[in-house]
């Protein structure tokens, strides 16, 4: 289990609700762990609102930190706190379906939930 402070317990709940708000709870924990992946890797900033607020990384933030004011579900504390407690991998990227980005061509296609597809580092 990751022991977060409560500020970044917040940064990743609204990562969270911004990213899969209409997603199934799956949907929403899969955004979560793509985080906390991002956090503990080497290649992205080692917190999780360093990661959330690293640029041109997430569409829903804008250098705007009111939305981290967002109320959120409670499915969405349930999936942050999961997230929280589960294994590391190497699933850091995802996108929406209804969209072919250039970089997810240089990435290995892991699963699909709802509306977005997941992706692990290719080696």
């Amino acid at each position: 289990m990751i022991d977060l402070p409560p500020a970044e317990v917040r940064c990743l709940e609204a990562a969270i609700h911004h990213e899969a708000r209409g997603e199934s709870y799956a949907g929403k924990l899969a955004v979560g762990n793509v985080i906390l992946n991002r956090a503990a890797s080497k290649r992205f900033p080692h917190s999780v609102c360093g990661v959330v607020k690293q640029r041109k990384q997430f569409s829903w933030y804008k250098g705007n930190d009111a939305t981290f004011s967002a109320t959120v579900s409670n499915d969405t504390r349930r999936a942050a706190r999961e997230a929280m407690g589960s294994k590391r991998d190497n699933v850091m990227f995802f996108h929406a379906t209804y969209v072919a980005p250039k970089w997810s061509n240089r990435l290995k296609r892991k699963f699909t939930i709802g509306n977005h597809i997941f992706y692990a580092l290719s080696h």
